[in-house]
């Protein structure tokens, strides 16, 4: 049967071009259209995406500016006149040097009062009105660890703080030309003036963000340089206070600044309102911006004001249309490349593809080692040889990659647990490593302390003595004399523990029997202490592995943290001392009933001059911790309110 030249309808190769060209016309319509939205919905996203990160950018650049201002502050409230000045009341010693800080630094004020809030020194000088106030949302907010943040100040605060800062604050609503805003939205650093862990005084500055346009244009020019798009700057940044612009790189259409304008109803609502970021795009004087609004918070966490940066539409709209030709352009060529492509294999092309077709729609069904039938040796045939190929190499590589995958994850669990033990380690050594620097500083300090009290604590003992040995002493001066040498015993007493914790002996080598120690060091206890009603029980191992250290340095350990307990329990509960070997370690613990310890202070617990207890030192656990720690073990401590104390020592056995 001979075959017409011209295709019709009903045959093969009629239908295979109907078949290819009509959804080959409609896919590249779909296609061109799906495209151009995900392209939209692409280079939206990735334009949200830019405006975040420039948003981030904007932030990092003010809060560079908050951290300059809070390094300015703290280290102008470290300088140790400002001590004296609050003291002795000598303002003029300083006010030279806050003079110069706040001219070298570009503060728009700063201010030294007193702990009551009363101005001693404002914008370097002393001539602050008598007995005047400083606003309270200054001072206060630095009561303890300082404050460092955006403040809204009234009109009336501003001026309290300068007349100029007033003037400088005031931003005219263009709304209404007689409505002018007098706050002032200040970033300021507020920090206590500290000598001895006593509170004299504040010290704070800061500078005014209205109409602080080197401020935004820094801004600005940080996130989007100088460039421009067809004659208009490529974003713009913005500061409010509340819904008002009071510093703004936005520009109106006679090229002034709109300083003054408000934002939308629907923004305020969103960022002030919801105290939430809002990013969509916004028309801003005469264009489209693709804008980013992140409320600004104050002290309490209130939305004081706003803060913005946009960039400009017009480059995004430019490259989706220029997106959009090209796609076509390409979906055009293409459809006619496949159009000849179609026409030419349709007249080679029938069953062997259907059948070529199902097989691939069953593999992808999840069916493995299928074979579809071969038949000749075209091009066609080839194709179903690979095909079958493909198929049984398919189901191979499946079983490889499930037994792979297994085996990766048996190794990233092990790791993991792995990597969990260091982090703890290393957590554990970096503590361990601050304590003992810790502890060296302040024993430097201790052991110079020390020394300079112990010589007039031992004039004074020796003029107690002259006093009672003469013996027209009177009763009440005997008596008085008499506390007067208790008092310097007292003394001495702090001062040798002091020596203690400074200079701790190197061990001497012994072996030591620990349980032994121990029981000598409980049958001395209440030559030292009363026990009252309290019950104590001995749990000591016999046959320890001996200790090499020195027995005086371990008696003076063990007798601290038994002392320490019959102290907390005040007379009455009871107390467990036991020893025990473990691992080739020596184990004593320490237990009582007393109240116990609270969770805040168990970091604390073995600080210098950390002590709960009226008339203590806070150096037992501070000698005893600097003890164990040079004889290479460990002291620890496990509390809860109510529950009473364990401190266990580790030692480690000589073998």
């Amino acid at each position: 049967m001979k075959v017409s030249k011209v295709p019709g309808v009903r045959s093969i190769h009629g239908k295979m071009l109907l078949a290819s060209h009509l959804p080959l016309a409609l896919t590249l319509l779909v296609v061109w259209g799906a495209a151009l939205y995900l392209i939209d919905q692409w280079i939206v996203g990735e334009a949200q995406q830019k405006v975040r990160h420039d948003l981030g950018v904007a932030r990092s650049v003010l809060m560079h500016e908050e951290e300059r201002l809070r390094d300015v502050i703290r280290f102008s409230t470290d300088y140790v006149a400002l001590a004296l000045v609050l003291e002795q009341s000598v303002p003029g010693t300083v006010a030279a040097e806050m003079t110069e800080i706040l001219q070298r630094e570009r503060l728009d004020f700063l201010t030294l009062t007193d702990a009551s809030g009363k101005i001693v020194l404002q914008g370097g000088s002393s001539s602050a009105p008598h007995g005047a106030q400083s606003p309270g949302a200054l001072v206060g907010l630095g009561a303890t660890q300082g404050y460092c943040g955006p403040v809204v100040l009234t009109e009336s605060e501003l001026r309290q703080e300068s007349p100029q800062l007033a003037s400088a604050a005031r931003i005219p609503r263009r709304v209404s030309p007689f409505d002018v805003e007098e706050r002032g939205m200040l970033l300021v650093c507020s920090s206590p003036v500290v000598d001895e862990e006593k509170v004299h005084g504040y010290l704070y500055g800061g500078v005014l963000l209205n109409g602080n346009l080197d401020l935004i244009d820094k801004i600005k020019k940080t996130v989007y340089g100088s460039e421009d798009f067809r004659g208009t700057k490529l974003g713009s940044a913005t500061l409010f206070l509340d819904d008002l612009r009071v510093a703004t790189t936005v520009r109106l259409r006679d090229g002034e600044r709109a300083l003054g304008t408000t934002m939308s109803d629907e923004v305020a609502a969103a960022v002030l309102g919801e105290r939430r970021p809002w990013i969509a795009r916004a028309r801003v004087v005469d264009e489209w911006y693709l804008t980013a609004y992140e409320p600004i918070l104050g002290p309490q966490g209130e939305a004081i004001g706003a803060f913005y940066v946009g960039q400009l539409e017009s480059p995004f709209s430019q490259l989706k249309r220029q997106a959009a030709l090209a796609l076509l352009a390409l979906l055009l060529f293409g459809g006619l490349l496949g159009a000849l492509l179609a026409r030419k294999g349709a007249r080679r092309l029938s069953r062997p593809i259907l059948e070529l077709e199902e097989g691939v729609r069953r593999i992808g069904a999840g069916e493995r080692d299928l074979h579809v039938p071969v038949a000749g040796s075209d091009e066609i045939a080839a194709l179903g040889t690979a095909f079958n190929a493909m198929s049984a190499s398919l189901r191979e590589h499946e079983k490889a990659l499930q037994e792979l995958n297994r085996e990766l994850e048996g190794k990233v669990r092990e790791r993991t647990a792995e990597l969990e033990e260091k982090s703890r380690q290393l957590i554990r050594a970096r503590e361990e490593l601050a304590r003992s620097e810790k502890l060296a500083a302040i024993g430097s300090l201790a052991a110079g302390v020390a020394h300079e009290i112990n010589n007039p604590a031992a004039i004074i003992r020796g003029n107690a003595e002259i006093i009672l040995s003469f013996p027209e002493c009177s009763e009440g001066h005997r008596e008085e004399a008499q506390v007067i040498l208790r008092q310097t015993d007292r003394i001495s007493s702090i001062t040798q523990n002091l020596l203690t914790f400074a200079r701790h002996k190197a061990a001497i080598g012994h072996r030591i029997d620990v349980s032994e120690l121990m029981a000598d060091v409980l049958t001395r206890v209440p030559h030292q202490t009363p026990l009252g009603a309290v019950e104590v029980r001995t749990e000591l191992a016999s046959s320890l592995p001996p200790v090499e250290a020195d027995a005086e340095q371990l008696r003076q350990v063990f007798n601290n943290l038994v002392l320490n307990a019959l102290q907390m329990m005040r007379g009455k509960g009871s107390l467990v001392v036991r020893t025990r070997g473990e691992s080739g370690a020596v184990l004593v613990e320490v237990a009582d009933s007393g109240p116990g310890i609270p969770p805040e202070n168990l970091k604390k617990i073995f600080d210098p001059f950390f002590t709960t207890r009226q008339g203590g030192t806070g150096l037992g656990l501070s000698v005893s911790y600097g003890i164990i720690q040079s004889l290479g073990g460990s002291i620890d401590v496990e509390s809860r309110p109510g529950e009473g104390a364990l401190f266990r020592v580790t030692l480690r056995g000589a073998g």
